[in-house]
């Protein structure tokens, strides 16, 4: 009986492990590009979130206020079509828009029955560099 040879081989080759890593890191280079776009888009996020807040928190300050429709033609609003334009001093990058005429109920200059209200579309928007980046809608009541 003599020796005999086998031909099976066990394990990997020099050109596997490496056709692999080259696989692998394909494929490592392909994800470690998307963490930083992700990043940058919740950073994004974070931002559109916070101006949206603050455009609905002004919407609800002025939500909350008594109107009247002699509120309406104060100094502090200029006319700007059919709507009346107000810019916050204390928030130089918010404007604040009243449509004139109600979307809802009578006209200004009619009296107002017992339980009816003028209900005025309201626009928000704040601005950053001549651009809105943040805008919020809503009514508000006028007596």
């Amino acid at each position: 009986m003599g020796k005999r040879k086998t031909t099976e081989e066990s394990g990997l080759t020099l050109v596997e492990i490496l056709a692999s890593l080259v696989i692998l890191g394909i494929v490592f280079i392909a994800f470690m590009t998307i963490f930083p776009q992700m990043t940058l888009f919740n950073s994004r996020t974070e931002t559109k979130l916070e101006t949206m807040n603050e455009a609905r928190i002004v919407l609800e300050e002025y939500k909350k206020m008594k109107w009247k429709a002699t509120d309406l033609s104060e100094p502090r609003f200029k006319s700007d079509g059919e709507w009346w334009t107000e810019t916050l001093d204390a928030k130089p990058n918010t404007i604040i828009k009243i449509k004139k005429l109600p979307d809802e109920g009578p006209p200004l200059n009619t009296e107002l029955k017992s339980g009816v209200v003028r209900l005025h579309k309201l626009h928000v928007k704040l601005m950053k560099d001549d651009r809105a980046i943040s805008e919020s809608f809503g009514y508000i009541q006028v007596k």
